[in-house]
């Protein structure tokens, strides 16, 4: 994906996941996404389905489901392995930069969002 693509998707799913009230997070490194998200089972399952539909989408495979007792995240955010190319999402970075120390704290009440740091440290961060 070139920057233009994946400006146009932050901006796509930041909107149609707000519409469905829909929260998390999608990591994107090493040419691979990393999705975690949150809120009704119904409003979920559309935004998946969106998602599904998506042609440029290739082996999807749901790690994860459940229930969780409180929503980690307030809005939607998008973090990148490597430096952010377009202001849209140097935006979206310093955003998400800014939620990990606060999810690092909530990371013991859900095993997802233990798989979501743990991509965020093993495959999006570059190593120096």
């Amino acid at each position: 994906m070139d920057a233009d693509d994946l400006d146009q998707l932050l901006l796509d799913a930041r909107v149609a996941n707000e519409l469905a009230e829909v929260t998390g997070a999608l990591l994107y490194g090493g040419q691979r996404f990393f999705q975690y998200l949150e809120g009704t089972r119904a409003d979920v399952e559309q935004i998946y389905a969106r998602i599904a539909r998506a042609s440029q989408h290739h082996r999807l495979e749901i790690l994860e489901q459940g229930r969780v007792d409180k929503r980690v995240f307030q809005r939607w955010h998008m973090g990148f392995a490597h430096a952010p190319q377009t202001l849209v999402q140097q935006l979206s970075q310093a955003q998400w930069r800014r939620e990990i120390p606060w999810l690092e704290d909530e990371s013991a009440a859900s095993s997802g969002l233990t798989r979501l740091l743990a991509f965020w440290k093993e495959d999006a961060v570059p190593t120096p």
